[in-house]
């Protein structure tokens, strides 16, 4: 190999590189939090009221508040509320459930 491809390769790697988030684990169990919410709206009874008023609670000093977390993650609580359809059962528009293949969208 000569020197030219080596120093190509050793950019080559390092435009690959991707700095490690130390804050990983932590949003990885904050995302998995607001899916089990939005998880819980499908659901009916006891679950979707408590879901409904996990994601309406203006909380914010709790760590796991919807708020909270939606700051944490630098992520728009109205889209979340949005594309989840509870602002749309909020105004009083009829709400479908919401379906995971319609709406793939990356959390955070």
């Amino acid at each position: 190999m000569s020197v030219e491809e080596k120093e190509t390769s050793i950019y080559t790697a390092f435009d690959e590189y991707v700095p490690y988030d130390p804050a990983s684990p932590e949003k990885n169990l904050l995302r998995a939090v607001l899916l089990a919410a939005v998880s819980d709206l499908r659901k009916n009874g006891e679950a979707r009221r408590q879901a409904l008023n996990y994601f309406l609670s203006k909380e914010e000093d709790y760590i796991f508040s919807f708020n909270a977390i939606c700051d944490f993650l630098n992520v728009d609580p109205k889209k979340i509320l949005t594309v989840t359809g509870v602002l749309n059962n909020l105004s009083g528009a009829p709400t479908e459930s919401p379906n995971t293949a319609d709406n793939d969208q990356t959390i955070g």
